[in-house]
Parts: structure tokens; C-alpha cells; sequence
């Protein structure tokens, strides 16, 4: 258990730093504060105890954590951004890295669920649109190009029924309300699913097919999903510093 302790933690994050949302809607971060990730307006000031955001408030719903940077959803449908912002992965169509919370500079108040990745940030709105920004290296925005964004942008696939996505190493996958499950950038391990070692610039479906997924998550090269019927899938390859 955490230094703070408590039976009321809803919501958790992880990477090189944590955050984690109170059932009072409170937010929590601790761990590295290099790029400021922690929001707590310090920068590289690391915290071995929770604290809360410079923002404070009750109203958070949802927080993700890439390496660099923190994305939070409030329950008023707004999302916010901190952290590194060395590839625009803020999406406030600035590099400028940020110790508190901003909000994005496309706005608007009907953000559902948001992932982060390696300097990149995607997130699901709440009419089932898919909106990426930040670093786009290995296509992992999934806009058919690999320019970086310093602002939202809608995937090359639009659709208006996106349900649930998740970032690995420089890559994405997400599942549509449909159960379909799509990938997409980087796949020099296998980690799309797609039984090539090919990277995908625009979201394609995984060699398995079928439209009983559930939930997914992405790592540095592997990918794990669940499906309906509770079985657990993955593919990919661990990577060890030593290989």
C-alpha cells in the first residue's frame, strides 16, 4: 500500500510516475517529476509520497500516464495535460512542457477516455470518435502520415464508434463497440497482432479477427486483450535490456 494509505482509491496509472483518482475525486501523483508529470508545479522535484495535482479539485474521473506526461478527464467532459511537451504530446499546439494542468487546444467538454504513449496522447470522445496528437514516428497517430500533431486530430479510420483505447511503445490499439480490435504504428516485435513485422500508419484489424474483445492494453513490444468470454490473449515480445 501507498505512504498515504486509505480505502477510497478509485482509478490508477502508471509508468516511470503514478497518479490515481480518490472515490472524492481528488488527484494523486507521485514518483518521477522530470518533465513536471507530477502537476504539482515543480519540476524534477520527485515525490516518494502522493500529493496532489497544482490544481486540486474533486471533480477528476479518469488519468492516464505515458513516460513523460499525465492526461486526466474531469467529470465536466474536460481534459487536461502536463508534463513533457518535447513533441507536442500536450496538444495545447505548444512545446512548451507544463508543471500544472492545461487543457487541450482543441477543447471541449466530451472527452470519454484517454490513453498515453511514448510522447503521444490519444483519447475517445463521448460520440465514439478517436482523437491522437504528439510524437508520430512509427504512425502511431494512425493519420496515414508520420508527422507529429500539436493538436488533436481524428484517425485516418474516423468512425464514430470507437470504445476503449490504449498506448504501448509507440503504437496503439483500440477496440470498436462493434468488438472489433484495431492496432496501429510501430510493430518491429509483432506487437500489433497482425502476423507481420510491418509498422501500420492507419489502423488495421488483428490477424484474429472476431468481434468479441473487450478490453486491451498496450507494453513496450507486447499487447494483452481480453475477451467476452474471459480468456486472456497476447502477443508481441517482452523486451529485455540485454537482447
Amino acid at each position: 500500500t501507498t505512504f498515504a494509505g486509505g480505502t477510497n482509491w478509485k482509478q490508477v496509472s502508471g509508468n516511470n510516475h503514478i497518479a490515481a483518482i480518490k472515490t472524492d475525486g481528488t488527484l494523486w501523483t507521485w514518483g518521477r517529476n522530470s518533465y513536471g508529470q507530477l502537476g504539482d508545479n515543480t519540476t524534477g522535484t520527485n515525490r516518494s509520497t502522493p500529493v496532489t495535482t497544482f490544481a486540486g479539485g474533486t471533480n477528476w474521473k479518469q488519468v492516464a500516464c505515458g513516460q513523460e506526461q499525465t492526461a486526466a478527464i474531469k467529470t465536466d467532459g474536460t481534459l487536461w495535460t502536463w508534463g513533457s511537451n518535447i513533441n507536442r504530446q500536450l496538444g495545447d499546439n505548444t512545446t512548451t512542457w507544463r508543471s500544472t494542468p492545461v487543457t487541450t487546444f482543441a477543447g471541449g467538454t466530451n472527452w470519454k477516455q484517454v490513453a498515453c504513449g511514448y510522447r503521444y496522447t490519444v483519447a475517445i470522445k463521448t460520440d465514439g470518435t478517436l482523437w491522437t496528437w504528439g510524437d508520430n514516428s512509427y504512425g502511431q497517430l494512425g493519420i496515414n502520415t508520420v508527422s507529429e500533431r500539436g493538436s488533436p486530430v481524428t484517425t485516418f479510420a474516423g468512425g464514430t464508434n470507437w470504445k476503449q483505447v490504449a498506448c504501448g511503445d509507440k503504437y496503439t490499439v483500440a477496440i470498436k463497440t462493434d468488438g472489433t480490435l484495431w492496432t496501429w504504428g510501430r510493430n518491429t516485435l509483432g506487437q500489433l497482432g497482425n502476423n507481420t513485422g510491418n509498422s501500420r500508419f492507419t489502423p488495421s484489424t488483428t490477424f484474429a479477427g472476431g468481434t468479441n474483445w473487450k478490453q486491451v492494453t498496450g507494453g513496450f513490444g507486447h499487447t494483452a486483450a481480453i475477451k467476452t468470454d474471459g480468456t486472456l490473449w497476447t502477443w508481441g515480445r517482452i523486451y529485455r535490456d540485454w537482447e
